[in-house]
């Protein structure tokens, strides 16, 4: 009769921390990133989202990268240029943070740094630049091109602020762009935007990241 009773204590202790694991395992498991930009509602449960469109542009070691490219893998996308003296480091650091992350495990994710000076940006200075940061291109590419095609995947596919401005400071032309770092998935819809100077939005990304490898992990 004791050990009866000591195993209703038990129960009535324990199993309320048992169920709320269960139950947030469940809700983590099934969790799924929202689909972010303009979208069209076909029909009921047919809904076609966003996608990026198709482009033709050229990676550090001048090999031709499309859409295909990206379609069937995870990634993270983020415009700078070379030659910035703003905020570009910052985010290439946050993209070496995400690269150091990722070490070793998360296969299909890949990191895409798109410039928006193309006329001084070669492939050859993106390899150089991929140097600096420690960039293993495996994983992380730099990409370059023509202007107005880098422009429109920023502002179409992207949804992200391009443009070319006055630069007070240095008397020349210098560039408006975002600080945001997008995730897509593998059918090339935006998942997410986080801003890559901010610490908190860093670790969300990581974390959503992780989501969106679930969703699209094998299902047993």
């Amino acid at each position: 009769m004791r050990g009866v009773r000591v195993l209703v204590v038990l129960l009535v202790f324990f199993f309320p921390l048992l169920l709320w694991w269960f139950l947030s395992q469940g809700r983590n498991r099934y969790k799924t990133l929202p689909k972010l930009g303009p979208y069209e509602v076909r029909g009921v449960g047919d809904t076609v989202w966003h996608t990026l469109p198709a482009f033709g542009l050229l990676t550090q070691d001048s090999v031709p990268f499309t859409e295909d490219s990206l379609r069937g893998w995870v990634h993270v996308a983020d415009y700078f240029f070379t030659r910035c003296p703003g905020i570009c480091p910052r985010l290439s650091e946050a993209m070496r943070e995400l690269q150091d992350y990722l070490q070793g495990s998360s296969a299909k994710v890949r990191l895409i740094s798109y410039t928006i000076d193309p006329a001084h940006d070669s492939p050859s200075v993106l390899r150089e630049y991929a140097t600096r940061y420690g960039a293993d291109l495996s994983r992380w590419t730099f990409v370059t091109g023509p202007e107005t095609t880098l422009y429109r995947l920023a502002i179409k596919g992207y949804l992200l602020p391009v443009d070319k401005a006055p630069d007070s400071t240095q008397g020349e032309l210098g560039y408006v762009h975002s600080d945001m770092l997008v995730l897509v998935d593998p059918e090339l819809r935006i998942r997410g935007f986080y801003s890559g100077l901010d610490s908190l939005q860093r670790k969300k990304l990581r974390e959503d990241l992780n989501l969106l490898l679930l969703e699209y992990a094998p299902k047993p």
